[in-house]
C-alpha cells in the first residue's frame, strides 16, 4: 500500500476509534494511552519512553536529506526493528479497541500470548508478528474491518525478520532474503524499504497524537462518572499533570451514576461489542449495497433480527431514555436501524452512514 494512502486511511480508522472508544468508556480509554499504567514507576523504567526516543531517532536518520551509508541504513533497519516490538505502547492501543468489549482495563493485554520455557526457564514475550495479529484480530471482532486491514500491513513481517535474525545480506539495489529453512530468496528494492520505513512512521506519529489528544483532555483535571477497569461506577477525578504523569483518583464511599452514565450504558448494551450494530425488524432487509458502502469506510456492520415486540419494545426504550443521536431528521422509509457509541439513528445509505461518523481532522503529508 502506498505509504500517503496508508496514513490517510489510518488517520481516519483512529479518528472513529478514539471517539467511539472515549464515548463507551472515557476513563479506560484514558488510561490506555498511557501503555505501561502498572502503578508508579520512576523515570527509566518505562519502555514506552525507550519506544518514543527510538522513533525519534528513525526520523532523524530517515531525514537526513541525503542518500543514507550502508551502516547509517543498517542502523535505520535495526530501529525499524525495535520499533516493531514496542509492546508497551501497542498494548495500550489492545485496550482501547478492547473498551469496545465493555472489557475492564488490562495491565498485561498481551499475557496470553506469553510463553514460559520449562528449560532454561524463561518468560519469552510475543515478538511483532503476534502482537499485530492479536491487534488487527480485535480490531475484526469489533467490527473495525479497515482498522484491522491497516493494522496487519504496518510492519513488515520479511524485512523484520530478515533483520531480528541476520538473514539477508545488503545490496546496491535493497536486501536479498535468505531463507534459514530453506526456499527462494526474494529482493527487497530501496524503494519498497522507504515505503515501509514511512508507513511505521506514519503509524507510530498518529497513534502518538492520537494518545496525546486524549491525555490533554484531562488538562485541566476533571470528574468523569463511570467505570475505570473492574471497579463499580462512581465520579473518579482525572488529570493529565505537567509532568506528564496521569492521576486517577475518587473519594465516592461505593457505587454511583448519573444519567449520562445510564444513558450510554444503555447504548453500551445494544452494541453487543461492536462499534455499529443494525436492527432488523420482521419482514424488512438490509440492502446489500449499503453494507458494502460501509464496509468500504472501514467497519462491518453486526445485524441483530428482532421479532415484533422486540422491535418495538426496542423503538420504546429509545424515546423512553433519549438513546437517539441528535440530528436523526425524518427517516426514509427503507432506514435501518442502526446503533454506534454516539446512539440511534436511521440510515438509509452509505453516505448517511458516512455523514454520521465523528469528524476526521485534515493531516499534511509531506
Amino acid at each position: 500500500m502506498d505509504a500517503q494512502h496508508y496514513v490517510r486511511e489510518l488517520n481516519k480508522q483512529f479518528a472513529y476509534l478514539f471517539a467511539y472508544a472515549s464515548r463507551i468508556n472515557e476513563i479506560d480509554t484514558v488510561a490506555a494511552v498511557f501503555g505501561e499504567f502498572r502503578g508508579a514507576q520512576d523515570a527509566g523504567w518505562s519502555t514506552v519512553a525507550t519506544a518514543h526516543e527510538v522513533f525519534d531517532e528513525l526520523q532523524t536518520l530517515g531525514t537526513k536529506g541525503r542518500p543514507l551509508t550502508r551502516p547509517e541504513l543498517r542502523q535505520v533497519l535495526c530501529l525499524y526493528t525495535q520499533l516493531s516490538e514496542a509492546g508497551g505502547v501497542y498494548e495500550g492501543l489492545l485496550n482501547v479497541i478492547s473498551v469496545a468489549q465493555l472489557k475492564a482495563y488490562n495491565l498485561w493485554p498481551f499475557s496470553d500470548l506469553v510463553r514460559i520455557r520449562k528449560s532454561p526457564r524463561a518468560v519469552v514475550g510475543p515478538n511483532a508478528n503476534a502482537m499485530f495479529r492479536r491487534l488487527a484480530e480485535a480490531a475484526q471482532s469489533i467490527g473495525m474491518i479497515g482498522l484491522a486491514r491497516l493494522l496487519e500491513s504496518t510492519f513488515r513481517d520479511d524485512i523484520r525478520n530478515a533483520i531480528a535474525h541476520a538473514d539477508y545480506i545488503m545490496v546496491s539495489d535493497g536486501l536479498r532474503l535468505r531463507r534459514r529453512n530453506g526456499g527462494q530468496p526474494v529482493t527487497v528494492t530501496m524503494a519498497e524499504i522507504s515505503s515501509a520505513l514511512q508507513i511505521a512512521c506514519y503509524y507510530f506519529q498518529l497513534l502518538r497524537s492520537y494518545q496525546q489528544a486524549a491525555a490533554l483532555s484531562f488538562r485541566p483535571g476533571r470528574t468523569v462518572v463511570g467505570r475505570f477497569s473492574a471497579n463499580p461506577p462512581m465520579p473518579w477525578w482525572i488529570e493529565y499533570a505537567e509532568n506528564g504523569g496521569l492521576s486517577i483518583s475518587s473519594s465516592a464511599p461505593g457505587s454511583q451514576t448519573d444519567a449520562a452514565y445510564l444513558r450510554q450504558q444503555r447504548i453500551n448494551n445494544w452494541l453487543g461489542g461492536r462499534m455499529v450494530s443494525a436492527f432488523v425488524a420482521p419482514g424488512a432487509s438490509v440492502s446489500t449495497g449499503m453494507l458494502e458502502e460501509i464496509s468500504m469506510i472501514g467497519f462491518d456492520v453486526q445485524l441483530i433480527d428482532l421479532d415484533s415486540q422486540q422491535y418495538t419494545e426496542l423503538v420504546t426504550e429509545l424515546e423512553e431514555h433519549q438513546l437517539w443521536d441528535d440530528s436523526t431528521g425524518e427517516a426514509e422509509s427503507d432506514a435501518v436501524l442502526m446503533v454506534t457509541p454516539l446512539g440511534f439513528r436511521r440510515i438509509s445509505s452509505g453516505s448517511d452512514f458516512k455523514a454520521w461518523l465523528p469528524a476526521v481532522e485534515a493531516i499534511s503529508v509531506s
